[in-house]
């Protein structure tokens, strides 16, 4: 009889490990979606600086010209300027938004790793205390 009070109370306590175990991987899902969102956040809000100082600069630049410039090859070296100037600013641009974007997918991807190795470790004493005979050592 005692043996099959062991067995219940270690099924109950594995059952309530696992319950655990479980409660903390979906809060670790949780905070990695938290860190996906701010960091989508953080790559919209400068998605939107970005095109705003593209919009302020090019309305700007409308401005600045002068109608003898507007015409022949002294206009023709100023748009290549400022489409060289465009071309480098905006693979500029393209780096800012890559590394924001590798680094939030990244802490995300760091949660979730550490909390599955954590897991997989909580799952095998777990498990331990239910079988502790058939734990290999």
């Amino acid at each position: 009889m005692n043996g099959t009070t062991d067995i219940f109370g270690n099924s109950l306590k594995y059952w309530s490990d696992i319950v655990a175990i479980e409660l903390r991987n979906v809060e670790a899902l949780g905070l990695a979606q938290q860190k996906m969102l701010e960091g989508w956040g953080l790559l919209a809000q400068r998605q939107v600086e970005m095109v705003q100082g593209t919009l302020r600069r090019s309305f700007d630049s409308q401005g600045q010209g002068t109608p003898t410039a507007t015409v022949g090859p002294a206009a023709m070296i100023g748009q290549i300027d400022s489409l060289k100037a465009s071309i480098l600013e905006n693979q500029a641009n393209s780096n800012i938004l890559t590394e924001l974007a590798t680094r939030s997918s990244g802490e995300a991807a760091s949660i979730l790793q550490s909390r599955f190795v954590a897991a997989l470790d909580e799952y095998k004493a777990a498990l331990g205390h239910v079988a502790p005979a058939s734990v290999p050592k």
